[in-house]
């Protein structure tokens, strides 16, 4: 393999730009190890920062365009075709997407990559530039390990255990527990199965550099391997062991084929590579769970979320198959393509979790040629690299560990999406830019720089106007970004008139961005229900217009319409109820929608179009039938009518679903449930035989008391389990430790503060329950509610802004608290079950052109 004259390695080392290319690492090292990176990204001042990031390598391209011939930064072997098809993939994509500044955000972001990878390439000009490049990604790496292990220990894993020592004082044994999102490495990036992705591209490179270099340098990479595992382990991310599994495999399969070590070794490499990956999968409680509900055949959790958003992929790309929706569209058009038949699940999402379903629903045809193409021109490139080098070199082993790593990724890709986080970008640019310099035979320059000189020089101005246009639209972006974030200051201050402006100045610097609008309608209409008086309905109408100004920027967030809705109920009925039809199109399960329809209907003096609306909120929703607010006037003269053909319908869902025992029973638990609540109990005994409902027939026993005791000792360590003793036991001590564990066990999976029984409400508890004579009078009469708000926790991550608050739903919420906090098993939600949800979309639909009809 040629390199350049070493009499010109001034000469280059001028033109290589070595400063832009110092300022672009450095800030590569803060973006892979700053804290919450992939959060901080969204947040101002880092998002000005992030994005000089991306600008400092277009400037670094264009320095070694300026100095250097083109052929010196080219990436050879036909990549340079997959480069320009990717480019025009990108602008393509961006031209025609149905939100334009959306896509051109992202779209300059994924120009900005391309440059990068260019820029990499062309200061990679000879082998000790190639191996040093390789060597400080490891070393940022270790780094990596490092900070992230001892991020999860001290944040994570420690206050847990404090977590479970608070637990214990209650009588409450539980263990440290993967199968909690929070407990998950997700340090520094911000989430576990980015951690896992990062890892998964490194650790063949860390293995590779241990078997290259020698001395103490060994003992630090290898080291690293063993700490890179067990951070790869507290992620728990099954597709980071699917990809050591399949990378290890691989390796293992081209040893033994092209190795000319002796078979036993190969064998008892094999055997040890095998028995780590069971001990590790073994003692994870969460890669475990995996394996059962395969086995199992369960319905739900994540590999329904998988399918779910892989066939909202599918749709987006095909509703636009020559140019998809446009980069960056997902998260503001997933509602819009969501399946009905997805009940609870994937609700809400910013990306699709899986790097295919996202390229071919952003980019169309395009996401589906260019990584084919790509892989193509890849493979055969390395075919012909390995015929021409001897495998055991230095060059050849950190070449297979660049592969690996690639091969990895390529599988973690399949289950998740991370292209837009910037140490991961990164480390693909390096890769592909190490790669590309090992695949092609470098020729000799000729260090005379002229060569193309007007050409080249052509193609930098051409590229600075461009890129002088870009920064002059993302001026205003970035300033209402700034106003936003002073703005979302001065409220933490309690200095209202100063967000509102601030806001809203933001808002018509970006008038694309529904994020703004959306903090102003939901904090203005927050602060109209604090008080009563003619300023609050001013405030009011001023929130409703700001989320009318939203819903026009975004028309398919679910957010918009049911709080809008929630806002014109009272005062505008028949507009409320259009916002909840919207509502109900986008997500029909979501708690409330149909609640708030239902309500607004009874406004317009409807109750025969209500009652129906009613009527699927409880069919989601059943705990509801327990809430106080039946006893509210508008509610109570329905009431009866409304358990009447809530009844009715289980029957003929009932009919419906006779073959489907999992549906049958399901319905039968929660007919049952609403009959025991009304007092019919021969019936409800009845259903929750046909349930099989341990829990129903338990309780229904509780006038034999013996035969109670019995049945509850028999019960599994549950929060039911000890409200039920607690009420076995009249000694005010005992009633009152039971209450606080059962509370305790509930908020087994919520934070510290939330897990520690309040002492007012299991005194509210435990005198309603001295109170009654009965227990079904307890639960049913007189038990203690509470009002608590249903808070979009997803919303700043999904704006890709996170200055703001986080919103609650103006959903007014009155909850029974034994029957939803510890008994919630005696009527279970709907949250996956299909042909369920399709036969409810069918009374949806006919209750929807019934209201349609009347207006």
């Amino acid at each position: 393999m040629q390199t350049r004259d070493p009499k010109n390695q001034s000469f280059y080392q001028q033109a290589d730009g070595p400063l832009l290319g110092l300022l672009t690492m450095l800030l590569y090292t803060v973006f892979t190890l700053l804290p919450g990176s992939n959060s901080m990204m969204v947040v101002w001042p880092w998002v000005f920062i992030w994005q000089v990031a991306l600008t400092l390598p277009v400037l670094w391209l264009f320095w070694q365009i300026w100095h250097k011939p083109l052929s010196a930064l080219a990436l050879g072997n036909q990549l340079d075709g997959i480069a320009a098809l990717a480019a025009t993939g990108i602008l393509v994509s961006t031209f025609f997407a149905e939100f334009p500044n959306q896509a051109r955000w992202y779209g300059w972001a994924a120009l900005c990559g391309l440059a990068a990878l260019y820029a990499v390439n062309g200061w990679i000009n000879n082998p000790q530039r190639w191996r040093k490049l390789l060597v400080l990604q490891g070393g940022l790496s270790l780094g990596f390990i490092v900070l992230s292990l001892g991020l999860w220990l001290s944040q994570t894993y420690l206050p847990e255990l404090e977590r479970l020592q608070v637990l214990a004082q209650y009588g409450v044994a539980a263990n440290f527990d993967f199968n909690i999102v929070s407990l998950r490495n997700w340090h520094p990036i911000g989430h576990q199965n980015y951690v896992a992705g990062y890892l998964v591209l490194e650790l063949p490179l860390l293995v590779g550099l241990g078997i290259v270099q020698k001395g103490h340098w060994r003992w630090l990479w290898w080291t690293g391997v063993g700490l890179g595992l067990v951070a790869l382990y507290t992620t728990s991310s099954r597709g980071g062991f699917l990809s050591l599994a399949v990378t290890g495999g691989v390796t293992l399969a081209l040893l033994l084929l092209k190795s000319k070590l002796p078979r036993l070794w190969l064998g008892l490499i094999g055997c040890g590579f095998l028995s780590l990956l069971i001990l590790l999968i073994g003692t994870n409680n969460r890669l475990r769970s995996l394996f059962e509900s395969v086995l199992t055949g369960s319905e739900g959790g994540e590999l329904a979320y998988r399918a779910i958003t892989n066939t909202i992929g599918w749709h987006m790309g095909l509703s636009h198959f020559g140019s998809g929706i446009g980069l960056g569209g997902v998260p503001i058009t997933y509602q819009k393509y969501r399946p009905v038949w997805a009940g609870r699940e994937a609700e809400l999402a910013f990306q699709l979790h899986s790097t295919p379903a996202q390229l071919w629903a952003e980019m169309g045809i395009w996401g589906f040629l260019i990584p084919l193409a790509g892989g193509v021109v890849l493979m055969g490139g390395i075919i012909r690299w390995q015929r021409l080098v001897n495998q055991t070199s230095d060059a050849a082993i950190l070449t297979g560990a660049l592969l690996g790593g690639l091969l990895g990724y390529a599988t973690l890709s399949l289950t998740d999406y991370q292209l837009d986080n910037l140490c991961i970008s990164g480390v693909l640019i390096i890769f592909l830019a190490a790669l590309a310099y090992q695949l092609r035979q470098i020729p000799t320059v000729n260090a005379d720089a002229s060569s193309q000189k007007p050409l080249r020089r052509s193609l930098v101005v051409m590229g600075l106007g461009f890129f002088v246009i870009v920064q002059l639209w993302l001026i205003p972006v970035h300033r209402a970004w700034a106003l936003s974030h002073t703005g979302f200051e001065a409220l933490a201050q309690n200095q209202f008139d100063r967000f509102v402006q601030n806001v809203a100045r933001a808002s018509r610097l970006a008038p694309w961005e529904p994020y703004y609008p959306y903090q102003l309608a939901w904090n203005l209409g927050n602060l109209s229900f604090q008080t009563e008086n003619s300023a609050s309905q001013q405030t009011r109408e001023a929130a409703i217009s700001w989320f009318k100004t939203a819903n026009a920027i975004s028309p398919y967030q679910e957010f918009g319409y049911s709080n809008l809705g929630w806002l014109l109920v009272n005062q505008a009925p028949q507009e409320a109820a259009q916002a909840f039809m919207q509502s109900a199109n986008l997500i029909p399960n979501k708690r409330g929608v149909f609640l708030g329809l239902g309500f607004s209907l009874l406004g317009q003096n409807q109750p025969d179009l209500a009652i129906p609306a009613l009527v699927l909120e409880l069919l989601r929703q059943p705990s509801l039938i327990t809430s106080p607010i039946w006893r509210i006037d508008q509610f109570a003269a329905i009431y009866p009518q409304l358990l009447e053909n809530l009844l009715q319908t289980y029957q003929e869902l009932l009919n419906t679903f006779a073959a489907q025992p999992d549906i049958s029973r399901f319905l039968h638990q929660n007919r049952g449930a609403v009959r025991w609540w009304i007092g019919d109990l021969a019936e409800a005994q009845a259903d929750w035989s046909a349930a099989n409902s341990q829990l129903g027939q338990t309780i229904l026993q509780t006038p034999d008391r013996q035969s109670f005791e019995s049945a509850v000792e028999r019960l599994s360590y549950s929060p039911a389990q000890l409200i039920l003793q607690a009420w076995l036991n009249p000694s005010a001590s005992v009633r009152q430790q039971r209450l606080e564990q059962a509370w305790a066990l509930s908020k087994r999976d919520a934070s510290l503060a939330e897990s520690v029984p309040p002492a007012t409400a299991i005194a509210e508890l435990l005198q309603s329950m001295n109170q009654s004579n009965t227990l079904r009078q307890w639960l049913t009469e007189n038990a203690p509610s509470w009002q608590p708000r249903s808070q979009r926790l997803g919303f700043g991550a999904l704006s890709r802004h996170i200055d703001g608050p986080i919103p609650a739903d103006f959903l007014p919420r009155i909850e029974n608290i034994p029957m939803t906090l510890f008994l919630s098993e005696l009527m279970p939600s709907l949250n996956f079950m299909p042909p369920l949800d399709l036969e409810l979309q069918k009374r949806q639909i006919a209750l929807i052109q019934s209201i349609q009809q009347s207006e």
